[in-house]
């Protein structure tokens, strides 16, 4: 704006000296054509200026416009991209709420299919379990049947082996046979533990008679303190007496008897026969027997 103005007035000023310098203005004349010139050019400056100031107001009111226009643009922009996020996440949940109904329901099919396979399996089971136990209930009653029967044969032998028992009772029972070198009367350690075993047995039965019997082996006699077979047998049945008695048997129980070689066991030719014939056997007899 100041520079038209200066134009205007550099213009003026240029066009006066040029016809001051040519004559044909007076001064008087020219400061009446200057002022009402330089009137005219204020006139001038201040309508431009006015339409300056309506230009400046345009342009701030277009640029307020454009700055509304800016931001409104920028606004709708972001709540359409906000609108545009939310559509995407709507969706998103969709297709999520989608997709989990489709594996639940997926997951319910499996799941009742394992249910009704478990069901039918137990129920095989079940048909299976119920046979074998059939199986052993009849199992059962055909045991419970012998049992009843092998009861029943029980009560009826009972009384045979009662009978038999006190038969047997009733009989003479060899209760130990102890051996003896050659010659000799005397027991060995061996021959004693094996009466030491019977003594219990002895007396639990102190009405039973205990005979004990004196054997040889046959070989004859052709020196010592005995003069026979018979003499050697006897002694042998005194010496097991007499390590009884010591025991705790009474002595009115026992009856020593010799045999001399007249009950062999075994051949009396060998050496292993003679060695089993001499011998002294304890048995228990019970009272009232022969």
């Amino acid at each position: 704006m100041k520079t038209v103005g200066t134009l205007s007035i550099t213009a003026f000023l240029f066009m006066s000296i040029i016809l001051i310098g040519c004559g044909k203005l007076s001064e008087e004349e020219f400061e009446m054509w200057k002022n009402e010139h330089v009137a005219q050019i204020d006139q001038s400056n201040t309508e431009i200026k006015t339409e300056i100031t309506k230009l400046d107001a345009k342009v701030e009111q277009n640029n307020k416009a454009t700055m509304e226009a800016i931001s409104k643009a920028k606004d709708e922009a972001i709540a359409a991209s906000q609108q545009g996020d939310a559509d995407t996440i709507a969706a998103a949940e969709q297709k999520s709420k989608e997709e989990d109904a489709k594996l639940r329901a997926a997951l319910t099919k499996d799941i009742s299919t394992q249910v009704e396979k478990v069901q039918e399996f137990a129920k095989a089971e079940d048909a299976k379990t119920n046979s074998q136990v059939k199986g052993l209930s009849d199992l059962l009653s055909a045991l419970a049947d012998d049992v009843k029967k092998l009861s029943a044969m029980v009560t009826e032998n009972s009384d045979a082996i009662l009978i038999l028992k006190e038969e047997v009772a009733s009989k003479p029972t060899l209760l130990v046979t102890v051996n003896f070198n050659s010659g000799h009367t005397v027991l060995s350690k061996e021959g004693k533990e094996m009466l030491d075993g019977i003594v219990g047995q002895i007396l639990e039965n102190p009405e039973a008679e205990v005979l004990i019997v004196g054997h040889a082996d046959g070989t004859p006699v052709l020196s010592g303190n005995h003069r026979s077979n018979w003499d050697l047998s006897q002694s042998r049945a005194n010496s097991a007496a007499k390590y009884l008695k010591g025991k705790g048997v009474d002595a009115a129980r026992i009856k020593a008897i010799g045999k001399a070689h007249t009950d062999p066991v075994a051949p009396q030719n060998t050496t292993a026969g003679r060695a089993m014939n001499r011998r002294v056997e304890v048995i228990l007899n019970p009272s009232g027997s022969n």
